[in-house]
């Protein structure tokens, strides 16, 4: 006789298995609930122990029955053969289909094993490819030259068409000084020449608005000016601020006023300002600050706008920092597209590193450039902008 335990998590899952392994035929012997071993099952659900027994003659005959039953040959019929045949044109077509598949991977491997090989050769070589047409790569000088114009942060368009007009006019094989004197004449003739202020000459004063972002230094510039041309050019000079929505803007300018000595007025709305402006008719010059605006901000950009408009300035001007960057500064001039013509003014050259947004900037416009400001200190950190120190600045030094 065999006897033999099993174990359960209930008394039907371990009749089951005495069921399963010994049959209908097995005896119970005895039925009981245990607990697992070990400090962790303590608080466990007790198990269920089944302890059977069976006739070993009993049990000699079922595992003869069973492996009699497993090894007996299948009846053969055409309908057998049928199936049999099915089968193995089957096990025949996943075979081929998984050949094909494999070879498919392989020469998809191969494929990019050559793309591979073929960067990493082109990556080894010397880098002289021109952007816009690849058939005729730059010489090493002008891609040194191209490369200064790229990190001061002139734009690529701006940069390629300086190149490639060098490279029309005297070749790829002209000297670094042949090269450095045609960009420096290309960027000059770009920037321009700057211009100021261009005062009347009938005895009326010259009305100037200052425009931009906020944060630029609009107000700071406006007092730079205001003291070059009272103290050094001794001219009469009224200040208007239209900036009342910034903390303590208008006590900034009453402070430059009061040490220049200068009168200033101040104004609420796009109305006052033509009545501000004629308390001035003795004066020859009027500049007029105004708040910074974003054009996100419709109601407020519109208020310039009319401010703009009511003032009806003889020169206009947009005052940006140089140290917006180039989708920044973009974004700004299509907001400011409305003017019809003004200035430029560039401030903070001595917080910026690169000065490409100056060639951008004039690049796209075509308007004048001005002014530019070093430092915070009034009157004397602000200057017309030198062209041909501008223009090496951006080209750099080639070693």
């Amino acid at each position: 006789m065999k006897i033999r335990r099993y174990m359960g998590n209930n008394t039907q899952e371990a009749m089951l298995k005495v069921k399963m392994d010994l049959g209908n035929e097995a005896v119970i012997l005895n039925t009981r609930k245990v607990r697992k071993k070990g400090i962790m099952n303590m608080f466990a659900k007790p198990l269920v122990e089944v302890l059977a027994a069976i006739d070993d003659d009993i049990s000699t005959k079922k595992e003869v029955a069973k492996n009699v039953e497993k090894n007996k040959p299948k009846e053969f019929s055409t309908k057998n053969y049928g199936n049999f045949k099915t089968n193995l044109e089957e096990k025949e077509e996943k075979i081929v289909f998984l050949e094909n598949k494999v070879n498919n991977m392989e020469s998809m491997i191969k494929k990019i094993y050559d793309q591979f090989q073929n960067n990493a050769e082109s990556l080894s070589k010397p880098m002289h490819v021109s952007i816009e047409r690849e058939e005729k790569p730059y010489s090493k000088i002008l891609m040194q030259f191209y490369n200064n114009l790229i990190k001061n942060e002139v734009e690529v368009e701006i940069a390629k068409k300086l190149i490639d007009t060098v490279s029309k006019k005297i070749g790829d094989t002209a000297s670094i000084n042949d090269v450095d004197s045609l960009l420096h004449n290309l960027i000059s003739g770009i920037l321009g020449k700057p211009e100021t202020i261009s005062l009347k000459e009938d005895k009326k004063p010259t009305v100037i608005i200052f425009v931009g972002p906020t944060g630029v230094g609009k107000t700071t510039t406006l007092a730079k000016i205001a003291a070059n041309y009272s103290l050094n050019l001794r001219k009469n000079v009224g200040l208007i601020t239209a900036d009342t929505y910034r903390i303590a803007a208008v006590e900034q300018l009453k402070t430059y006023a009061e040490i220049l000595g200068l009168p200033i007025n101040v104004i609420y709305s796009p109305n006052e300002i033509k009545d501000a402006i004629s308390l001035y008719s003795d004066k020859d010059v009027v500049l007029i600050d105004t708040a910074g605006r974003s054009c996100r901000n419709k109601p407020q950009f519109d208020e310039l706008k009319s401010l703009i408009a009511a003032s009806e300035a003889d020169e206009v001007y947009l005052v940006l920092s140089s140290t917006t960057s180039i989708h920044n500064c973009n974004d700004i001039l299509q907001s400011y597209s409305f003017l019809k013509d003004y200035k430029l003014i560039f401030t903070k050259l001595d917080e910026s590193q690169v000065n490409g947004i100056i060639l951008n900037t004039k690049f796209r416009t075509g308007k004048n450039l001005s002014f530019v400001t070093t430092g915070q200190c009034v009157p004397d950190d602000i200057e017309v902008l030198n062209i041909d120190k501008m223009a090496k600045n951006l080209l750099g030094s080639i070693s």
